[in-house]
């Protein structure tokens, strides 16, 4: 246990901004108090006391992303002029094949364990703290770097949210989801994902069949429209808006200003790295970005759509709150260096520069050495950018240099990473199991056009595989040189560049 203070954000209903505030975090992962609302709990008298040097905001939770495609670059495919109009498109590209699914996959069938605590590390450098998106394949443990929405189990046996990636086309398809929703799991599916009106039809089936909850988690929704939206807030649903991505692909996103206007709980996230943001931090930035032209969201609008709007979609499913801080909700928060005077508008400015602290489930997991070293006294080194940090991945044999090295080795020889990979699917055939006991294997959750289904467990990478070095963990000149390339976004993504100065 120890007692964070500082100038709280709570995050709360009625916005409590608190100066001079403190949160209290037990051995049980949960926040035990925030004073001055609550009183002094018990059994705090010897806890560590840290000064937390900037301003204290619940950790930031990332609703919508493909973890296992998070190392590799953006992507566009070169003889493609104009935008696509459907999320059925552009996995049939030329280069798709070569630039995202092989080398995605490979990476996950050798080297699935880095490959996802690099991934997990690129998110909590820019404060995230809960991410969805897991790979098919192994599920990593709850105890991990961030918590995996889609795995975390918050220490029972319970299975509390589905997901479907790629998009259903009957009803038939849905029924389990329909009927683990009817149950009280969570939902959360890609719907009307493209321009192109037809695409509502998606979010339809989900009516349909009876989806359309308070558990539904939709996520893109850009070519819904306001009736769409009305059934939406009707059925007390969230909607995951990834302005960057939609952009990115279609040059258009989703109507956020009318689903805002109906009532409709809004959700950020980054999506993945061929046509996402680096961390949710800086999609927060796409959506002032497109805010500044709009004037639809006050800046606490926009704050909420990664902390509390997210955390009550998860709280409907999960038996402890998240994304406020309060007394008994989960222990996730994140320390962000003061720049402006505003709350607000400082971490919506904020860069991986300034995050000071990230805590997951009580537990201080990166950040500046100062702070780690008290609570986290096994944490490695890394650095990030030109920025020297520690993290705690709770296991001594890994650092961030292994991390990299095991990454390194597959990028280095993807020949010889192939053939061991194939071994371990081999064995996996010979044993009907889902995944080899002794290791951890990373599947797609996106289009894989060169294999058939079947073939998923018979092969790790058809012929030769061109492995990209992994990309760095923070939002560089390279990335924004790439970002103005891309003409689909008629130069709004070109302002990222600004928060970086």
């Amino acid at each position: 246990m120890f007692v964070l203070r500082g100038t709280v954000v709570t995050m709360a209903y009625d916005g409590a901004v608190l100066p001079g505030g403190a949160v209290y975090v037990g051995d049980d992962g949960l926040i035990a108090a925030v004073t001055p609302l609550d009183a002094v709990p018990a059994g705090f008298e010897n806890a560590p006391r840290i000064t937390a040097g900037g301003l204290i905001y619940p950790g930031m939770i990332d609703l919508h992303n493909h973890l296992m495609y998070n190392s590799l670059p953006l992507w566009t495919e070169p003889a493609r002029k104009v935008p696509w109009t459907s999320h059925n498109q552009w996995g049939g590209a030329p280069t798709y094949s070569s630039r995202i699914s092989q080398p995605a996959r490979l990476l996950g069938a050798a080297a699935g364990r880095a490959l996802l605590r690099y991934v997990e590390t690129r998110a909590i450098v820019g404060g995230t703290t809960s991410i969805q998106g897991n790979p098919r394949g192994a599920v990593p443990p709850d105890n991990d770097l961030v918590r995996n929405v889609d795995s975390e189990k918050l220490g029972t046996h319970e299975d509390f949210i589905r997901v479907s990636t790629l998009v259903a086309d009957d009803a038939a398809a849905l029924a389990p989801y329909a009927g683990a929703v009817a149950a009280g799991r969570g939902f959360i599916a890609h719907s009307a994902e493209g321009s192109d009106p037809k695409l509502r039809s998606e979010f339809r089936l989900l009516e349909d069949v009876g989806v359309v909850r308070p558990q539904l988690v939709a996520i893109h929704g850009t070519a819904l429209n306001a009736d769409d939206f009305s059934a939406m807030q009707a059925g007390n649903s969230s909607l995951v808006w990834s302005p960057f991505s939609n952009l990115w692909l279609y040059g258009a996103t989703a109507d956020v200003k009318t689903a805002h206007a109906i009532g409709v709980r809004l959700c950020l996230g980054s999506d993945w790295g061929p046509s996402g943001t680096r961390n949710v931090l800086w999609e927060l930035k796409v959506a002032d970005l497109w805010n500044k032209s709009e004037g639809v969201f006050t800046d606490e609008d926009l704050v909420r759509m990664l902390t509390s709007n997210p955390g009550d979609a998860l709280t409907e499913v999960w038996p402890r709150p998240v994304g406020r801080l309060e007394r008994g909700a989960l222990a996730d928060l994140i320390v962000v260096r003061r720049t402006a005077a505003d709350p607000y508008r400082n971490l919506i400015e904020a860069t991986e520069a300034d995050i000071r602290l990230v805590v997951v489930g009580g537990r201080a997991r990166y950040g500046l050495r100062s702070l780690m070293t008290p609570l986290a006294p096994a944490a490695t080194p890394i650095t990030v950018g030109r920025l020297s940090r520690a993290i705690d991945y709770g296991d001594p044999s890994v650092s961030w240099k292994t991390v990299l090295a095991d990454l390194e080795k597959v990028r280095s020889n993807p020949t010889a990473a192939a053939t061991r990979a194939a071994a371990v699917f081999e064995a996996l055939v010979a044993s009907g199991s889902s995944v080899p006991a002794d290791s951890f294997v990373l599947l797609p959750d996106m289009p894989a056009p060169e294999l058939s289904d079947d073939a998923l467990t018979r092969a790790a990478a058809p012929g030769p595989v061109v492995v990209p070095p992994v990309e760095p963990l923070t939002t560089g000149r390279a990335w924004f040189d790439a970002v103005d390339a891309n003409p689909f976004h008629h130069g709004l993504l070109s302002g990222l560049r600004s928060y970086a100065s």
